[in-house]
């Protein structure tokens, strides 16, 4: 990041910032959040919050349910990348085999001191 977007990044967050703490300190008045819609006044499924409070829970919820879909989305391109990796792998273990030289003590075709067969084969003349 340029030095320039990072003191347009500052401009922009510590107004926001600002605004905000200004905010939560003007609605500090509690709220009650009712968990039971068919009895409301269950004093077990009630929390009596600040209203700043409650908006940075809501916030935070946001933020995880957020990164949730987004971290779900990418399974796709998680499961390619995966699969690409273990191709690659096992395409470097063959090219490293090709690269290494035959541990075979003999040679790959009879020659032609080998019962007098040679290349031509039992029966045939060369």
């Amino acid at each position: 990041m340029t030095k320039f977007g990072r003191l347009l990044k500052w401009l922009i967050l510590v107004p926001v910032l600002l605004v905000v703490a200004l905010l939560s300190v003007a609605n500090d008045h509690r709220i009650t959040l009712h968990f039971n819609p068919f009895a409301p006044a269950d004093p077990v499924l009630q929390i009596d919050l600040a209203l700043y409070q409650f908006g940075f829970a809501v916030f935070i919820l946001g933020a995880l349910v957020g990164a949730f879909i987004v971290w779900n989305s990418q399974r796709k391109f998680r499961r390619k990348a995966r699969d690409n990796r273990y191709e690659a792998a096992r395409w470097q273990a063959k090219a490293e085999q090709a690269e290494r030289p035959e541990t075979k003590t003999g040679p790959l075709l009879p020659g032609p001191g080998l019962g007098g067969q040679g290349l031509a084969g039992p029966g045939r003349t060369p």
